[in-house]
């Protein structure tokens, strides 16, 4: 009996809810999520990423050797310019990207909720809300847009890290050899 109750008094709030446009379900601005603020984030990393590539090309260009020695600037520079700071770099997008995944994993789950609370009213004999196919499209598309940007933001961010790697390593030969960052490490996979 509580739960009946439960469920009627949720299909009330639904109904009013309705009421207040026309009978379709009000959906506010970044509802059901607004990811602008987390992809906003990955874009900076990406940004910084690409910035500090341009950093380590410049020192790459020295070459290897400098006037403080043979191997100094691969040692004391590039290889640091690619270890230190664009894997820094690469861990802020990974950070934003694992942000962005929790997001998204909220919001399906609220859809999926949502989708399970309006079988629950109407198995109770209330009819659905108008709207809600467009408010879960709604959802959906923003998750898609989110999705979009960020899988291109991964894709700038794993061609200047290799870009990084492969320029730094192209110039530890010869005496200089084994002085470069070595292997670079995974692609940052697309987010689905």
């Amino acid at each position: 009996m509580r739960i009946g109750l439960g469920l009627l008094a949720f299909a009330v709030l639904l109904a009013l809810t309705a009421c207040g446009n026309g009978g379709t379900v009000s959906v506010p601005a970044g509802i059901p999520a607004n990811f602008n603020s987390i992809l906003s984030g990955l874009n900076s990393a990406v940004t910084e990423t690409q910035s500090d590539l341009s950093g380590e090309l410049k020192d790459v260009h020295t070459g290897a050797s400098n006037q403080a020695g043979t191997c100094v600037n691969l040692v004391a520079n590039v290889d640091y310019d690619v270890t230190t700071t664009i894997d820094h770099d690469r861990q802020n997008v990974i950070d934003e990207v694992n942000n962005l995944q929790a997001a998204i994993a909220a919001v399906r789950q609220d859809v999926a909720n949502w989708q399970s609370d309006v079988q629950a009213i109407v198995n109770q004999g209330v009819p659905p809300p108008s709207g809600e196919a467009s408010a879960i499209s709604s959802a959906n598309n923003q998750v898609q847009l989110a999705l979009n940007s960020a899988n291109g933001d991964i894709d700038l961010a794993n061609s200047s890290v290799d870009q990084a790697y492969s320029k730094a390593n192209a110039i530890a030969s010869g005496t200089c050899s084994g002085h470069g960052p070595g292997a670079e490490p995974g692609k940052i996979g697309h987010i689905s």
